[in-house]
């Protein structure tokens, strides 16, 4: 159940490269990522952070921020997602979207959800905007274990395609890259993102910040389990990144998320 807060700041700052601003609708986050970081980050309880708050008069407390703020790129959804379930209520993400519309600030929208594409018309409509879909696997099976609340990867496949062929700038975040993920699959990876139409790929690794090896590994199978020790022992994603490099050459732009 979405509980309902009060904000008095809509943007904050942000050394995220690329982006200038953050602005996240919502605290918490009904995805309950097993690898999120977010808690950490901002010092809470993991189990806290999948209680989900609504921000209710943050279009508001934007449209009066952006009279005096420079301009500069938003970054959507950067501690949480702004278009997890509760955004199918609340429309906050929409609503501060038509706010930063009418004063053409530059968007960057990242989300598991598909929930995006209702608001495709209004994303088009900004001289500058990207959205990045995050994808960490192609096997619905294994993305539902460390995932549980987000989408289908066919459904973020899908987005994907969508948003490419309604002319909206799309890339793939493909993070955290996990260790049961071979570097023969790889191949397959590129082909799939790039034949859904993004534009670039934007990878990361597993963040194992304090508590998160014990949350990811407690979803898995023990064989599964198994494979994520063994190989975190060694440079897997370094593996994966040097073969990834590889095989988007002449394809489509790789960058490093952080």
């Amino acid at each position: 159940m979405t509980k309902e807060k009060w904000c008095k700041t809509a943007l904050t700052p942000s050394k995220l490269p690329g982006i200038n601003y953050s602005l996240n609708p919502y605290s918490g986050c009904a995805h309950a990522c097993k690898y999120c970081y977010v808690p950490n980050v901002i010092h809470v309880e993991r189990e806290k952070w999948n209680e989900v708050y609504a921000k209710i008069n943050i279009p508001t407390v934007l449209q009066k921020e952006l009279r005096k703020k420079k301009k500069g790129i938003v970054g959507i959804s950067t501690v949480t997602d702004a278009y997890q379930p509760a955004e199918k209520e609340y429309e906050l993400t929409r609503r501060c979207l038509l706010v930063l519309l009418k004063k053409d600030f530059p968007i960057d929208i990242q989300t598991k959800s598909d929930l995006v594409l209702r608001d495709i018309e209004i994303i088009k409509k900004f001289s500058r905007a990207a959205v990045g879909i995050t994808i960490t696997s192609l096997n619905d099976e294994d993305a539902r274990l460390l995932e549980p609340g987000a989408p289908s990867v066919k459904k973020r496949l899908d987005a994907v395609r969508e948003l490419s062929e309604k002319g909206v700038y799309v890339y793939i975040f493909f993070g955290p890259v996990f260790p049961d993920i071979g570097v023969d699959e790889v191949g397959r990876y590129v082909e799939t993102f790039i034949d859904a139409g993004a534009k670039e790929i934007m990878i990361d690794s597993l963040h194992l910040k304090k508590g998160i090896l014990e949350s990811v590994l407690s979803a898995l199978p023990d064989k599964k389990r198994e494979v994520f020790r063994e190989r975190l022992k060694g440079n897997y994603y370094y593996e994966i990144l040097d073969e990834m490099r590889d095989k988007c050459k002449g394809k489509i732009v790789l960058r490093e998320a952080f």
